[in-house]
This record gives C-alpha cells, structure tokens and sequence, in this order.
C-alpha cells in the first residue's frame, strides 16, 4: 500500500483571529427540545433585523392594508404555502374592498387554484347581486350568501372534476388494468386532480363596502380574525370575530363525531381520522367522498403521496364521508368609522401557533388584545418609523420575539432543514 503524505502549514497568528471572527456571532440551540441535538443560528444586530424581516417576509403596503407572509425555512418542500389576495373592485355603486388568506396544506396545488379562482368567483356574484340590487337597500345576508356560495361552488369544481374523470359506479365496476389505462391515457389531467383533491387549503376573507359602513368575514378554516375599534377617550378594544375550525375546537370535535356517531376514529390524535388538524377547508377530497377512491385512485396512481401502510389505515376509517366539512361561516358588522376608529386583523394560524409558545401563555383575548394595543399603538406612533410604516410588519416582529434579538434573529437565521415554525401571513386594513 502506497501513502501519500500532505504537509499542511499552520494557520497564522491572523488567521487564526479572522477565523474567529468569522464565527464570533454565531450561536447554537436545542429550540428548547432536550438532547444532544443543537443547531446554529446568527445573531444579527438590531439594525439589521427590521431589514432582514422585511425581506423575508415581503412587507407590502397600500393604501389601506398592510401585508407580511413569513416563512424563513428556504428547504424547497417547505416553502411558504400561505397565499393572500388584497383587492379593489369597481362596481356598481363604488369601490369595494377584498382581503383574504388561503392557508394551504399538504402541497402547493390546491391552495394555488383557491387564490387563482376565488376572487373573480365572488366578484362576479358580487356584481350580479349589485345589478339587481342597489346598495342603499342592499340587505347583509345577500352578500352573506353571494361569499358562502362562492366557496362552497369553487370546492365542488373540485370535487366534480374528480367525479367527471373517475365516476364512482365507474370505478368499482373498472379491473386495475382498466384503471391503470385509463389514468395513463388522459395523465395531465389525472395529475391536476388528483394533487388537488389530496391537498387542501383554509379561507378567511374580508369584504367591504364602499362608504366603510359594513364589513363581512367568511372562515373555513383556523385562521383568525380580529376586529380592533378606538373610542374616543382613545383606548382600543379587541374582538375576536369568528370561530376556530379545528379538533382543538371543542365544538367542531363534537359536531364531527356527532354527524359519523358510531366511528371512534373520526376525530383521534386531535385530528380528523387522524391525519387532518382543520375540521373545514377546500380540497381534501380523498375525505369528501368514499374510500374506495383512496384505495384504488389516489393510492396507486399519486406519486409521493402516503406511504402504503397509512393508506390502509386512514382508507378503512372512511366509512361516512365527507369528513372535512366545505359549510363556511360568514359574519356580519355594521362599522362607524365617523365615531370610532378601526382596524382588522386578519392572520394565517402559524401566528397564533408562535405566540403559543411564547413562555407567557396567553388566552385567546389576550392575545387579540395584545395584537390590537400593539398595532393600534403604533398607528399613531412616531417611533419606529419603519415598522410603523406597515403594521402587519409590525406584529410579525412581537412575534418572532419582539425586542428580544436573540430570539428574533434565531427564528430568522436558524440552519435547519425542517420549518421551525408553521406559515405566518397577516393582512392589517384601516378602515378610516
């Protein structure tokens, strides 16, 4: 055996310094999990941080909404799956206002074809209901409707396209050989159906009208909305405007296993058959419809899907479906923006997930209220120029650790490979 020798010289006495310069802002961390496991992250100074945020988070503002959507985990998989929409429609009567998060999970696809096709969706019932109507004798349950129709008829384009490529006395009649052609022949189209009906995305939106007199807020989902009101000695107040679709939600677990009595399965681990946190949301057909479609379809012809075995399980717990339920609720307020001012707050729930972590636990109202004190706050202020300048960039940062540096450059610089934290997206509109 041949060896071959390296000499390698030693560093410098500057070298030696330039190395630790280098390194001297980096730290490590467990992220609070225990063990031998650390991984680094870099302490940036405070100048830096506002914009680093900003960039990372795409801070956007117009004229009366503020934007962030915030992941800082770069892995391509995990890539932020949180869409919005802020848009101003001319219709008759004047100019209406339309915000919304898509929270999508699962992939990219669904959520994709909710933010591409909802809004022209429910502007266009919007118009025809206008055109029948005049707005001074608009009635709030009119526009209630035109937003639930909207969403509910968008995830039934979902589902009817699956049921249009694949029917179901269709597909229990076919052989695997049938099936198997069948797929391979029309592939393009199988692809974008069946990714959408795999994958799901939540909604929550708002809706205003011209003169700022009402506002609606339709959710299907675990996003938050929260409506923060100044009165006139100046003191501002939070209100949390809709319910929580999730298991955690005491009342959507009861609803879910209410409407399928006898499976002990349809709510276990927290989730819906046990793989699904939200109990309402668009998509996530394979749960909408019977298994023999998970069995048969998405399981052998969805490449990258589930592994085969958790196939099994969650196929032989569809025995009611649907499950995921596409029923969205639609709020209604009347505002005053001549006696009071106003603002609405309307995030994703990786926000709400940070702030459960926080080491101070906050009730729900509390931290609406914190949110508003904090956003409200710097409406006015003349500190902190830059964050004052988009508020929705102002929260973000409370967020991720607030005046805490140390925490806020390690949840923006941290060098892991999974998220660390869920998708945040917040929209903050002013209504003056």
């Amino acid at each position: 055996m041949v060896y071959s020798i390296v000499n390698l010289q030693a560093a410098t006495s500057t070298e030696n310094l330039q190395a630790l310069e280098e390194v001297k802002d980096f730290c490590t961390t467990d992220l609070g999990r225990g063990g031998k496991e650390r991984w680094t992250y870099h302490m940036l100074p405070e100048a830096a941080l506002d914009v680093e945020l900003r960039r990372m988070s795409n801070a956007t503002s117009s004229t009366s909404v503020d934007s962030v959507t915030f992941q800082p985990c770069a892995a391509y998989a995990d890539l932020n799956q949180d869409r919005y929409s802020i848009e101003e429609w001319e219709l008759p009567g004047g100019v209406w206002q339309f915000t919304a998060i898509y929270d999508g999970h699962c992939g990219h696809d669904t959520v994709n074809y909710v933010h591409k096709r909802l809004p022209s969706m429910v502007r266009t019932s919007l118009q025809a209901l206008l055109q029948s109507a005049p707005t001074t004798s608009l009635k709030s349950e009119f526009v209630s409707e035109v937003l639930c129709n909207a969403v509910r008829h968008l995830d039934q384009s979902i589902r009817s396209d699956l049921l249009g490529f694949l029917p179901h006395d269709r597909l229990t009649k076919m052989s695997d050989v049938q099936l198997n052609q069948h797929v391979s022949h029309h592939y393009s189209e199988w692809d974008a159906i069946s990714t959408r009906c795999t994958q799901g995305s939540t909604v929550l939106l708002a809706l205003s009208d011209p003169p700022k007199k009402n506002v609606w807020i339709l959710n299907l989902g675990d996003s938050i909305a929260v409506l923060g009101s100044r009165s006139l000695s100046g003191k501002w107040s939070a209100m949390i405007v809709n319910s929580v679709h999730n298991c955690s939600n005491p009342s959507e677990s009861q609803r879910i296993r209410q409407e399928h009595p006898s499976e002990q399965a349809c709510v276990c681990d927290n989730r819906v058959l046990g793989y699904l946190s939200p109990t309402r949301a668009l998509g996530d057909t394979w749960l909408k419809v019977p298994s023999v479609y998970t069995r048969r379809a998405f399981a052998p012809h969805l490449q990258d899907w589930l592994p085969p075995r958790q196939v099994a399980q969650y196929a032989s717990r569809i025995l009611t479906p649907p499950y995921i339920s596409d029923l969205p609720e639609v709020y209604h307020h009347s505002l005053d923006v001549s006696q009071q001012e106003l603002l609405l707050i309307l995030s994703s729930d990786g926000l709400q997930d940070l702030y459960d972590n926080h080491d101070t636990q906050l009730s729900d109202q509390e931290m609406a209220d914190r949110w508003v004190d904090l956003v409200g706050g710097h409406m006015h202020s003349t500190t902190d120029m830059d964050l004052q300048s988009n508020l929705a960039l102002r929260l973000l940062r409370d967020a991720v650790g607030g005046d805490n540096t140390e925490l806020v450059s390690r949840n923006l610089t941290l060098e892991m490979e999974d998220k660390w934290m869920d998708d945040i997206t917040i929209l903050v509109q002013r209504f003056r």
